[in-house]
């Protein structure tokens, strides 16, 4: 039977292989990032893969070894790299605001460029105008998953650390 952790770790390992995986291999409709390697040049676009992606595997090796203060330094990563996802993806899609809506209309204009021909499993919602894409959208369930697993992998460690102190 597997177990939570091992679920955990499985799930920080899957978030890694796929980050790492749309980032750098340029599936035509589906993959949004080949604007980026143009627009940063190729040495800050490897930087920029390697922080999307290295730290879920670092992660999965801190939490397999468990080694306490990696494992809670993963915590906050996750929390800003789910809230980037957020505000780029899921607040725009829900309430027609945030990254997309922002400078007069520019920023929906590269949303247009470089997002809007991409592969779409969601349907429209109501009159908004973004969308996200399908890689977005099994990121965003890959990063639920990993968030769910994660912390209630910490939390119980948590917990069990307590009842050792008490006891």
């Amino acid at each position: 039977m597997i177990t939570l952790q091992q679920f955990t770790i499985l799930f920080q390992l899957i978030l890694f292989f796929y980050e790492y995986i749309v980032w750098q291999v340029d599936i035509d409709n589906f993959t949004t990032h080949d604007h980026h390697a143009k627009l940063f040049g190729r040495n800050e676009y490897f930087f920029i893969v390697q922080c999307n992606s290295i730290p879920h595997l670092f992660a999965a090796y801190s939490y397999y070894h468990q080694i306490n203060w990696a494992m809670f330094l993963y915590i906050p990563y996750l929390l800003l790299f789910t809230l980037g996802q957020l505000f780029t993806w899921w607040i725009p899609y829900f309430f027609q605001i945030g990254l997309w809506h922002m400078n007069d209309g520019e920023k929906l204009d590269d949303y247009n460029k470089y997002h809007a021909h991409h592969h779409r499993i969601l349907p429209k919602f109501r009159d908004h105008p973004v969308i996200p894409d399908t890689e977005h959208t099994i990121l965003g369930l890959l990063t639920l998953s990993t968030i769910f697993f994660t912390f209630m992998t910490w939390s119980r460690k948590i917990y069990r650390t307590s009842l050792k102190k008490k006891v």
